[in-house]
């Protein structure tokens, strides 16, 4: 029997110690334990295996499987939750363009949220440089959040800028507008994102948590792990040692076998 919405949202704050509140102190906790709980990963991507964007799969799979995912996932689970909860939800559909000037496809989902009259960016799906707490749609506002600074400003198109600062100067992650969007939407983004020869998720091996001031970062053969502005890089050089890493520091319930495959896709071939 499949589990209903207030089963699957009583486990999820369960599984994050959170207790249910409709105000932004339980909005701040719940992405920032989200993100240092369950990773953002390409796992199943690199993997060749089928996503499901039905919201008992995705629970399944992220917290009690403690699987990961990516943001068509984590974002889909989290609204989901809210919703259940009584908050004023919507998703809306971003372009991801890293602060360069080009025209690509809507391949990132995030959720609006309105508490109290005001809008704020919900997205616990963007791994590395995502924001720990939601970031309010208050143009120009800079907010920080202890161990870094975000803000949403506008462009010529009218299309709001998702912002961090980064290298002296805000960065646009992403580019959004307050359309609206339905869950089909989705599906060609999400398609394309984890099945597609030329997409990002296929082709490198992707895993991250982010804590307060403390960043663990997987891209292919090297682990980064960034605290205080220093980043300490370890290079991965055996199927052992990326396996240990896996498991130990993002928590995830791997079989040797598959870290195995893992290293000879991505790492063992670039080894001299």
């Amino acid at each position: 029997m499949k589990p209903t919405i207030q089963q699957m949202t009583n486990a999820y704050l369960a599984d994050l110690e959170l207790i249910a509140s409709t105000d932004l102190e339980f909005l701040r906790d719940l992405q920032s334990k989200h993100i240092a709980r369950y990773s953002f990963n390409s796992l199943a991507a690199v993997l060749g295996q089928d996503i499901s964007l039905e919201v008992e799969a995705i629970f399944s799979k992220i917290v009690d499987k403690q699987r990961g995912g990516y943001c068509f996932e984590h974002n889909k689970l989290v609204l989901t939750v809210l919703a259940e909860l009584g908050f004023d939800v919507r998703l809306l559909m971003a372009k991801v363009i890293y602060n360069r000037d080009v025209d690509v496809a809507r391949t990132h989902r995030v959720t609006l949220l309105n508490l109290d009259g005001d809008d704020y960016i919900v997205d616990a799906g963007f791994g590395h440089f995502g924001a720990r707490f939601p970031v309010k749609l208050e143009l120009g506002l800079e907010q920080d959040q202890g161990d870094a600074v975000y803000r949403i400003i506008q462009n010529s198109n009218h299309d709001y800028c998702y912002q961090v600062f980064k290298d002296d100067a805000f960065f646009t992650l992403y580019t959004f507008n307050l359309y609206q969007y339905s869950e089909a939407e989705c599906l060609p983004a999400h398609f394309y994102s984890h099945k597609s020869p030329d997409a990002a998720f296929v082709n490198n091996l992707v895993v991250c948590r982010k804590f307060y001031n403390d960043i663990l970062s997987l891209r292919n053969n090297e682990f980064f792990r960034i605290s205080n502005d220093e980043t300490v890089t370890t290079v991965i050089t055996s199927a052992k040692q990326l396996h240990q890493i896996l498991i130990e520091t993002f928590e995830l319930d791997l079989d040797s076998a598959i870290s195995g495959f893992l290293f000879s896709k991505f790492i063992s071939k670039d080894l001299v």
